[in-house]
């Protein structure tokens, strides 16, 4: 929808001793004779390919990599190596001593602009189990606001009832009064308070506003609070009164709503639209009245992919209903917060801040990292900004909006439109690309608004959800996809429930029938999170499986594997034991040949690859509130192998953002993008499975330069990477007698 090309300033306020300098940087692309020589560690290549028992191309301290400016040029043993490089060059030498290289790790769906600028507010985000937190705390926990309960500072929450506490102490800043915004509130995981359970929590979510309003002052101003899986929002009756939505009159036109949504209006659409000019869109009436205002709102304001829930004021009341504060998607938030786009901090005044959580990315390894789909121009033009910075610490891939304002072919390119900008624009030499396009199909799982094609269970928090929320029928899917596909831009479609992944595996199958080159591109299912019903749990991976034999040879999956961490006790009461305990069917897929990643969805969970690794591995989940230890197994028979899960954040998502050709993996030709890391990964004798995200990762390099790190909580302070020091100018002979 083109609300998106407002809505992210809103939403996103929300929701080496060689360091290179921009010159440097320079220099090394025209340079033909300066060489780095690493070896004297553990070398994992992540050559293999996905079915491999045996992992082959891992190399010990007898080999080395030889970086010819910015690419690999060599792999291989260490005095063949330093021999074929040419006499006179200038050779850098780096020493591992015991260390593991790898591949730079890859984040495949992140956001981040909606990260940064919602730690403007108050940050009402659930702890972390303890043994991640305590780490979250001294990396990207600096940038969030700590919360002061009962007189004792928390920089996390348990429960709700101290969130919205914590919203009515702080959230009220002056640069957005009279609103209070908070950040990241999570009823599928926070207790009302310590005297209930989670179930309860399906009240709260049947009618938040009545929650809200009974904390003071919450009551008296306007309140938006984003839930953490970004595809909810909660507010009270004062935010609809002062956005001015009671007493609106409708009058929109089927054009207009054309022009607002990036959708042709069906005619029973334009029937409805034209049947009811003049009428007044109602804060309160009856349940009637109050649907038909549901309903007229939708068009009014363009979002009919989202909804603004009702629910009975008071029980025996006369029939008077209200909206009940629950906002369903992102398009539905925008009429609420139309009149703060100009309080808010703008992209341009982000990129500081948006540079440091990259850098802090790379500090867990990431060499690149890649936007999960934004269009605001502002936005865009940021973070292309952010790449001609000589701090830019990892690559920026971006995904652009369906309903984006995209350039067309004969758009005057003076226009703010944005254009494809190919991996190797000669501009940002990698540092910055847009090939890709993303499509949201349905909600969030721990949201209750997945589309299932069973409904939620009926005992559960989300008993009233039923099947959960489509936002596009797979026929409104192909059209919105079609003209994309046809114009050789991967795609990329959210899909959490069964119901939203079949409708989007269907929808690539009509792609690629219809546009032949669209086959051989990347069409990647995001999360795929509920993968069946009660009685055939793992069925989707079928349906990867026979079209990945057919139409769709390129079909995956990515899995923000923190489903199963974070939320996996919460799915085995809104979904039930049988589905919960599949989903991210990760070794299933495996077997099936299916090229699955992992990703964080930040700010959904934090970005540490290391992380998803482990929890990849183990599969351990926690019951909230108790977050100590190692939480309990969610399936183990759905874990991956060390190796599987590393092939999930390094080569597999360069394949599935269409760049494995330059990154990914380490071999001769690619781009010498690397991570660092103390002990090695694959090492079950040196470190067990449940320690993985304690490895501690030493450095990263970015086109053969070692990444300059600073310290989280200062910005302005360079970080000390004693592990990754270098010899410069070394010579030849000097190595070659080392080794």
């Amino acid at each position: 929808m083109n609300y998106t090309l407002k809505l992210p300033l809103v939403m996103a306020a929300l929701m080496l001793s060689a360091c290179s300098s921009y010159n440097d940087r320079q220099t090394a692309h025209n340079d033909t004779q300066k060489y780095l020589v690493i070896n004297g560690g553990t070398i994992i290549t992540m050559q293999d390919g996905m079915l491999s028992k045996n992992p082959k191309h891992i190399y010990g301290k007898d080999y080395s990599v030889l970086v010819k400016n910015n690419k690999i040029e060599a792999i291989g043993k260490t005095t063949e190596v330093v021999n074929s490089i040419p006499q006179g060059s200038q050779i850098d030498y780096f020493n591992l001593n015991g260390q593991t290289l790898l591949p730079g790790f890859i984040e495949p769906h992140a956001h981040l602009q909606i990260t940064v600028a919602g730690a403007q507010f108050a940050d009402l985000m659930p702890c972390l189990p303890d043994k991640y937190q305590s780490i979250y705390e001294k990396g990207y926990g600096v940038l969030f606001k700590e919360n002061e309960i009962d007189g004792k500072t928390k920089p996390c929450l348990l429960y709700l009832e101290d969130a919205l506490n914590a919203l009515a102490d702080q959230g009220n800043q002056s640069n957005v009064a009279p609103w209070y915004i908070g950040n990241g509130l999570d009823p599928s995981r926070m207790q009302f308070n310590t005297d209930t359970d989670l179930t309860e929590n399906a009240e709260f979510l049947a009618y938040p506003a009545k929650y809200i309003e009974q904390v003071k002052p919450l009551k008296t101003n306007p309140v938006f609070i984003l839930d953490q899986s970004g595809h909810l929002a909660y507010v009270n009756q004062q935010a609809f009164k002062t956005a001015g939505i009671c007493g609106t009159k409708f009058d929109i036109t089927p054009q207009q709503f054309e022009n607002k949504t990036g959708m042709q209006p069906s005619k029973e659409q334009v029937d409805f639209i034209t049947q009811n000019q003049g009428k007044q869109i109602l804060c309160g009436g009856t349940k009637v009245e109050m649907v038909e205002s549901q309903n007229l709102a939708k068009f009014q304001f363009g979002f009919p992919d989202g909804d603004w829930q009702i629910a009975e004021y008071e029980e025996g009341n006369n029939d008077y209903w209200v909206f009940s504060g629950l906002l369903n998607e992102e398009s539905a938030f925008y009429p609420l917060l139309n009149t703060l786009i100009d309080k808010i901090k703008t992209p341009s005044e982000q990129e500081s801040d948006m540079l440091h959580v990259l850098n802090i990315a790379s500090q867990q390894g990431v060499t690149t990292f890649t936007e999960g789909g934004g269009s605001s121009y502002e936005m865009i033009k940021s973070y292309q900004n952010m790449a001609m910075s000589p701090d830019m610490p990892t690559r920026l891939r971006t995904l652009y909006t369906w309903d984006g304002n995209l350039c067309s072919p004969d758009t005057d390119m003076n226009k703010n439109c944005h254009q494809k900008v190919p991996f190797d624009n000669a501009q940002y030499k990698g540092l910055f690309s847009a090939e890709g396009i993303k499509l949201w199909s349905d909600g969030s799982t721990q949201g209750c608004s997945a589309s299932l094609s069973e409904s939620y269970s009926d005992t559960g928090l989300c008993e009233t959800a039923k099947n959960g929320h489509a936002n596009y029928t797979k026929d409104q899917m192909v059209k919105n996809l079609s003209k994309f596909a046809k114009d050789n831009w991967y795609i990329h479609i959210h899909a959490n429930g069964n119901q939203a992944i079949q409708n989007s595996i269907e929808t690539f199958n009509t792609l690629a029938v219809k546009h032949n080159n669209y086959k051989q591109l990347p069409s990647v299912l995001i999360h795929s999170t509920v993968n069946g019903t009660s009685d055939s749990p793992v069925h989707i991976p079928d349906l990867i499986e026979q079209n990945r034999n057919g139409n769709v040879p390129n079909l995956s999956s990515s899995h923000l594997i923190g489903h199963v961490a974070y939320w996996g006790d919460s799915f085995k009461n809104e979904l039930g034991d049988k589905r919960a305990k599949h989903i991210n069917p990760t070794h299933t897929e495996w077997e099936k040949g299916i090229p699955l990643s992992l990703h964080s969805d930040m700010s959904i969970t934090p970005l540490y690859p290391l992380w998803f690794m482990e929890q990849a591995i183990t599969r351990r989940t926690w019951k909230y509130p108790h977050l100590n230890g190692n939480g309990i197994p969610l399936n183990k028979s759905e874990s991956l192998s060390r190796y599987q899960a590393l092939m999930a954040v390094t080569i597999n998502p360069a394949m599935q953002h269409n760049i494995a050709d330059k990154v990914g993996s380490i071999e001769v030709g690619k781009l010498a993008d690397f991570v660092v890391l103390a002990e090695n990964p694959m090492d079950a004798n040196a470190v067990k499975n449940t320690d993985i995200h304690n490895i501690q990762v030493s450095c990263t390099f970015l086109n053969g330069k070692k990444v300059k790190w600073y310290k989280a909580d200062n910005k302005d302070e360079v970080l000390n990477t004693p592990n990754c020091t270098f010899e410069t100018n070394v010579g030849a002979k000097y190595i070659a007698n080392l080794n």
